[in-house]
């Protein structure tokens, strides 16, 4: 570890990023990061993060310390895992912060924070050592729950993690349809969920338009759409984030698509006051919630990502011919093939 940091430049490296709310009132939460590297030591400085919150988005230092462990093995992936890679790290987590919080304080939403502490500590990464960054992953779980009761008069509850995006990177472009950085936690069958609980899952695909533009583009989100087959239907809850501050990109690379989620009712489609959070909402037999999950942030400028890349993007529907123009600056003929005279004006004109 001692090595790694010691081949960084010297300075101070500042990330702000937030959470949408805290689930009870709609104010974003910031968790900023002050990055210092001395010689070959490291000081991560929470101090100008957010204050303790009423909702469950607070987690106690220890878990601060160890979603800090997660974001520099990502960077470092040479450095083994034992109690000395932390030996050179300084952490500067304030008990005034929603980042080291005791009793009684709610933490049960703590897996949302700590996808916010990796993405700072990626972003504060990405101005020390540039080649080596990558885009900030979908980071949010979407805790999505249906629940009912079934004919004979038994609870069902229906409790599931969602995929999305993996930032691009200096190697590759980011993974679709991916699991968070976190843990083996793995994003659950659609068969499994099917035959356990009374709903059809009448989307389940990668959402177009939803990756961070890039050199490396970020990895697609996906779409989760459920029908309630119970006769009286199901209550849902939903605990996420990014559906207001989206997954950032690096080295000039672009942000992903905001998370987005709409339910069903009498009168139409809607989408929660909280936007990323829900409570208290019922949908009738028939009825159906959506779940549109971000992309992963873009590495590198995306007017250097290869025109045939975007060509290919196209033909599998990652994005759109929109997308293509708007974002590449790549223009496709009226069969989906490459114009590369167009291109080649439109990337000059920019």
């Amino acid at each position: 570890m001692r090595a790694n940091i010691a081949a960084l430049p010297d300075g101070t490296y500042s990330c702000d990023d937030f959470l949408d709310n805290d689930g009870v009132t709609d104010k974003p939460l910031p968790i900023a990061l002050d990055l210092t590297i001395a010689g070959d030591r490291m000081k991560l400085d929470f101090s100008r993060s957010a204050p303790p919150c009423d909702g469950p988005l607070n987690i106690a230092r220890s878990t601060a310390v160890a979603c800090c462990y997660v974001a520099l093995k990502h960077l470092f992936t040479d450095v083994p895992s034992n109690a000395g890679c932390l030996a050179p790290i300084e952490f500067v987590i304030p008990d005034t912060t929603l980042l080291a919080v005791s009793a009684p304080r709610p933490v049960a939403g703590y897996t949302e924070t700590i996808l916010r502490v990796i993405d700072v500590i990626f972003g504060a990464f990405a101005q020390a050592a540039p080649e080596r960054a990558q885009g900030s992953p979908f980071a949010t779980i979407n805790a999505l729950s249906l629940a009912g009761w079934r004919a004979h008069g038994r609870r069902w509850v229906m409790f599931c993690f969602f995929g999305g995006g993996l930032g691009g990177n200096p190697e590759s472009d980011g993974l679709n349809h991916a699991n968070n950085p976190i843990s083996t936690a793995t994003i659950p069958p659609v068969e499994i969920l099917e035959s356990l609980y009374p709903v059809m899952f009448t989307q389940w695909a990668l959402r177009p338009d939803s990756a961070g533009p890039g050199r490396h583009r970020g990895g697609l989100g996906a779409i989760y759409e459920i029908e309630a087959l119970a006769d009286d239907g199901a209550e849902v809850f939903l605990l996420g984030e990014r559906g207001k501050y989206p997954p950032l990109g690096v080295n000039g690379g672009q942000p992903a698509a905001l998370n987005r989620f709409v339910h069903e009712t009498d009168h139409g489609e809607a989408t929660p006051p909280l936007i990323s959070k829900v409570t208290d909402i019922k949908i009738r037999r028939g009825q159906k919630v959506r779940l549109e999950t971000p992309g992963g942030g873009g590495f590198g400028d995306p007017m250097t990502r290869e025109p045939h890349r975007v060509v290919r993007d196209a033909r599998l529907g990652y994005i759109s011919r929109e997308a293509a123009r708007h974002d590449y600056k790549v223009v496709l003929r009226a069969d989906g093939s490459l114009d590369s005279e167009a291109t080649a004006q439109a990337r000059a004109a920019t």
